[in-house]
C-alpha cells in the first residue's frame, strides 16, 4: 500500500522503479551470458611445447631417405634419464616429426627399453632441419602425473629447397576423403574447432576420434590436443589454445576404414 502522503507516495514509486530496473538489468546480463561460446565441458588435454624435460637424441644425422636408427632418451629437470611412463592414448610416448617448413609430418610410436632408451626406425625423405617432439606422461617424485613435451633436432645433409606455407582454407582432400574444419582459433583463448569428414563413419584411433597437432610456421611452437571423448553433432570437437599471433600448420590424423590419414591446415591467427 502506497502512503498517503504525495511526497512519500512519490518516493515509494522511485524506489520501485529502481528495484524493478535492477530486476530487469539481472535477467538481461544472465541472457547475455548464456548466449556466449560454452566452455569445455572437461578440460582439453594438451601437450605443449617448451617444458622443463628434454631429449638427448644419440645420433642426429640422417641420409635423405634411407631408413635409420633414431634413438633417443627423455631426462628430467635434474638430468636424470626417465624409465617410468604412463600410458596415454594407448601409448607411453607418441613422436611427432617435422621438417622446419613443416612439412613431411610424421606420427610415430617409438619402443622403449629398460634403461629408458627409446628406439625407432625412421625415414627422413628430404634434406634440412628437423624437429622431433615426444609427448609423454610420467609421473614425478611425490606421485603426480606430469604431462610434458620434449624436442631435439635432426639434420639431413643436401641441398635444402623450403616449401611455402599453403595459404589459409577449411577443407583439405586426403586419399578421397574430404576434410572440413570450422572455428577460429585466436591468441589469448581457448576455443573450439569441429572438424568433420565426408567419410564415416569415423573410427577411434589411439583412444580418441582424432588427434590435432598445432605448430607455429616462424618458431616451431607446438601444442597436442585430444578431442573430447564423444563425437559433437558428428564432429570431432577440440579445445584449442595457442601461443600467440602468426601462422601455423595444423594436421588430424583420424582413422576410417581401418585406415589412418591425416589431413593439413593452415591457420593464421
Amino acid at each position: 500500500m502506497l502512503p498517503a502522503d504525495p511526497v512519500a507516495r512519490r518516493g515509494a514509486v522511485f524506489a520501485v522503479s529502481v528495484l524493478l530496473a535492477l530486476i530487469a538489468g539481472y535477467f538481461i546480463g544472465k541472457s547475455s551470458v548464456s548466449s556466449s561460446p560454452a566452455a569445455p565441458p572437461v578440460a582439453p588435454h594438451v601437450h605443449a611445447g617448451g617444458g622443463s624435460y628434454g631429449l638427448v637424441v644419440e645420433s642426429s644425422s640422417f641420409v635423405a631417405g634411407v631408413a635409420q636408427p633414431l634413438r633417443f632418451t627423455v631426462h628430467a629437470p635434474d638430468g636424470a634419464v626417465v624409465t617410468r611412463f604412463e600410458t596415454l592414448h594407448d601409448k607411453q610416448l607418441h613422436l611427432i616429426v617435422l621438417r622446419t617448413d613443416l612439412t613431411g609430418y610424421q606420427h610415430l610410436h617409438p619402443d622403449k627399453d629398460s634403461d629408458g632408451v627409446w628406439s625407432i626406425p625412421l625415414t627422413l625423405p628430404s634434406p634440412g632441419s628437423w624437429r622431433i617432439f615426444a609427448d609423454f606422461s610420467t609421473v614425478a617424485s611425490d606421485g603426480h602425473r606430469i604431462d610434458d613435451t620434449a624436442s631435439a633436432q635432426l639434420g639431413v645433409a643436401g641441398s635444402y629447397d623450403p616449401v611455402a606455407l599453403p595459404s589459409s582454407s577449411s577443407v583439405f582432400d586426403v586419399d578421397g576423403v574430404s576434410v572440413t574444419m570450422d572455428g577460429a582459433v585466436r591468441a589469448g583463448g581457448t576455443v573450439p574447432l569441429l572438424v568433420r569428414t565426408s567419410a564415416g563413419p569415423l573410427e577411434r584411433y589411439l583412444g580418441a576420434f582424432g588427434h590435432l597437432v598445432v605448430v607455429r610456421a616462424d618458431d616451431l611452437s607446438y601444442v597436442h590436443v585430444h578431442p573430447e571423448d564423444q563425437l559433437y553433432r558428428g564432429a570431432v570437437r577440440f579445445w584449442v589454445t595457442v601461443p600467440g599471433p602468426g601462422k601455423y600448420r595444423a594436421f588430424f590424423d583420424f582413422s576410417v576404414g581401418g585406415v589412418v590419414r591425416t589431413a593439413q591446415f593452415t591457420l593464421a591467427v
